[in-house]
C-alpha cells in the first residue's frame, strides 16, 4: 500500500441491531471511520430528506491500511450473512481536485465567473471573482443561470431606472447574483442568508470584487423592512411557498420579483400556491434542465 491510499470495506446485510457492535468492532480493529449508506426519500415540498427504515444496512468502514483477518473473523462471528467488498482508494485533497474542474465561464452578457485563483481569459469584459468555499452558487447551476439571465434582462430593460433601485437577494449564497446586479448598475444591493458560513463567504467575495457597498447583514428575512424595487430568491420551491408572505411584504408596489429553484414537476403546485391570486403578473417564464424560473411584477397599487 502507498502512503497515498486507504482501504474502504463496504459491508452489506448488516442487521440494524448489530450496527453499534460492528462499529465498535471496526474501531477496535484499527478503522479510522465508519459511515452508513442511508436509504432516504424526499417527498416533502421543502425537500427535507426522510430516512427509510430498512432491516439490513450497508456500512463503509475506512482503514489506513489493509484490515487484519481478525476484523473479518469477528464479522462472521456476529453474523454469517454479512458480506463485504474491499476497495483500495487514492487519498485526495478533494478541494484541490474540485478546483481543477472549476474553470472561468461566461455567465451572461459580458459577465464571466472567474475562480479567484485564476486569471480571466482575454474575451472576458467583466469578471466576477468567486471563491465558493462551502456556499452554494458557483454560477454553474441551472437555477443560478436562469436568475443571471433575468437580472441581465431586467438591467437592460430598466437601464434608466436602475441606479435609483434597491434589490434584495434572499439566500445569497456566494453573493454571485448580488454582485452581478451591482455590476449591472443596480443602485443598492443587499444579500441575506441564513447560513453563517455562506454569509462569511459572501462577504469575502464582495470584498474580493471591491464591491463592499453590497450589504450582507446578519438579518433574517422576517427582520428585513424593505421595501425593495427588486426581490430575488433562488431557493427550492417548497421554501419559496413558505416564505411567500415575507417576500411579498418586502416588495414595492410595481416591483419585480425573480424566482428560481422551482422543480418542473412541481411547477403547477408552485403556480397555484404562490402566483395564483397573488396580484403578481408573470413577465417571463424560463425552463432549464428540470428547473423553472419566473420573473413577475406586482401591481402598482
Amino acid at each position: 500500500m502507498s502512503d497515498n491510499s486507504y482501504f474502504r470495506v463496504r459491508l452489506s446485510q448488516v442487521p440494524e441491531e448489530l450496527e453499534d457492535i460492528i462499529t465498535t468492532h471496526s474501531f477496535d480493529c484499527g478503522a479510522s471511520g465508519v459511515t452508513e449508506a442511508l436509504v432516504f426519500t424526499q417527498p416533502d415540498l421543502t425537500y427535507d430528506p426522510r430516512i427509510t427504515t430498512v432491516a439490513n444496512h450497508d456500512l463503509d468502514v475506512f482503514f489506513p491500511e489493509n484490515p487484519s483477518q481478525d476484523f473479518f473473523d469477528g464479522l462472521q462471528e456476529y453474523d454469517r450473512n454479512i458480506k463485504w467488498s474491499i476497495f483500495e482508494e487514492e487519498n485526495k485533497d478533494w478541494l484541490e481536485e474540485w478546483k481543477k474542474g472549476f474553470k472561468p465561464f461566461k455567465l451572461v452578457g459580458d459577465f464571466w465567473v472567474i475562480p479567484s485563483w485564476l486569471t480571466p481569459p482575454p474575451e472576458c469584459k467583466h469578471a466576477i471573482y468567486i471563491d465558493p468555499g462551502m456556499a452554494f452558487g458557483t454560477g454553474t447551476h441551472a437555477t443560478t443561470q436562469m436568475m443571471a439571465f433575468f437580472i441581465h434582462k431586467l438591467a437592460e430593460k430598466y437601464k434608466a431606472n436602475l441606479a435609483d433601485w434597491a434589490m434584495l437577494d434572499v439566500g445569497t449564497g456566494t453573493a454571485i447574483l448580488a454582485m452581478l446586479a451591482q455590476m449591472s448598475g443596480m443602485g443598492l444591493v443587499a444579500g441575506i442568508e441564513i447560513d453563517p458560513e455562506a454569509r462569511r463567504v459572501a462577504r469575502e467575495n464582495v470584498k474580493l470584487n471591491k464591491l463592499e457597498q453590497i450589504d450582507i447583514p446578519d438579518s433574517l428575512l422576517e427582520e428585513v423592512r424593505g421595501p425593495y424595487d427588486v426581490v430575488v430568491a433562488n431557493i427550492i420551491d417548497g421554501v419559496l411557498i413558505n416564505i411567500k408572505k415575507d417576500l411579498m411584504r418586502v416588495l414595492k408596489p410595481g416591483g419585480h420579483m425573480l424566482l428560481t429553484g422551482i422543480l418542473e414537476e412541481r411547477d403547477n403546485h408552485f403556480f397555484e400556491n404562490f402566483l395564483e391570486n397573488s396580484g403578481l403578473t408573470v413577465v417571463r417564464r424560463l425552463e432549464k434542465d428540470e428547473w423553472v424560473g419566473y420573473w413577475v411584477q406586482s401591481s402598482a397599487q
